[in-house]
């Protein structure tokens, strides 16, 4: 399940990368060319909006302990997702007033195009770089309130462990003192019937004996 969330990663990483890209060049086309371009974005974002649809379907299969990692990362996505969507508007917006005020023909310098490309990159490298900055955060701290619970369930183990202990060394008490109980009457029982023996030995040594002086 993982390996097929993390096949869809790897695409939208490559569908985001072309839309940047694509972004780009509506920002330095015009007329036919441009209009290709925006229909072209337009079918990338149409793939990743499914692509992301795919992604959610899969996460609420996970287990617990990955579902809430891959949900931040989808969270991460679709801000990502909502940015793209801006830049093409700012784009297109862009390029319509240029060609309302200049005409098709007119377009920026060179060295503004550059820098505007440049300045781009810049923003976009530093936003991913928070998302990933926030994706670890986010992670780490899943990672911290897993081992809390894990820590949690330990404790709760040995403390069910020590009852138990606990129980069996009541229970062995209670059994030491039945047998020595037992043992008590036993050694009285013998008392017992040694002192039978003994009266009964007498009351036949003086029947005997009786007897004897009686002949005489």
């Amino acid at each position: 399940m993982t390996t097929l969330i993390e096949s869809y990663e790897q695409q939208y990483s490559s569908l985001s990368a072309d839309i940047t890209v694509s972004i780009g060049k509506i920002s330095n086309t015009i007329g036919g060319e441009k209009q290709a371009n925006i229909r072209h974005v337009d079918k990338l974002f149409d793939e990743l909006a499914e692509l992301l649809e795919q992604m959610e379907l899969e996460i609420k299969d996970l287990p617990a302990k990955d579902k809430q990692k891959y949900r931040t990362r989808l969270a991460s996505y679709k801000a990502e997702n909502k940015k793209l969507l801006a830049d093409m508007k700012r784009a297109k917006l862009g390029l319509n007033a240029r060609e309302e005020l200049l005409g098709e023909e007119c377009n920026d310098s060179e060295d503004q195009r550059t820098r505007l490309l440049d300045n781009t990159e810049k923003l976009e490298r530093g936003s991913r770089r928070l998302q990933d900055g926030y994706r670890v955060v986010m992670e780490t701290e899943q990672m911290g309130a897993q081992i809390l619970t894990d820590l949690q369930d330990q404790r709760e183990t040995i403390q069910r462990s020590r009852n138990r202990l606990e129980e069996t060394n009541t229970a062995l008490g209670k059994s030491s003192r039945v047998l020595s109980g037992m043992a008590k009457r036993i050694i009285q029982n013998r008392i017992l019937l040694v002192v039978v023996i003994l009266v009964i030995l007498f009351v036949i040594v003086m029947a005997i004996y009786l007897t004897v002086t009686k002949k005489s």
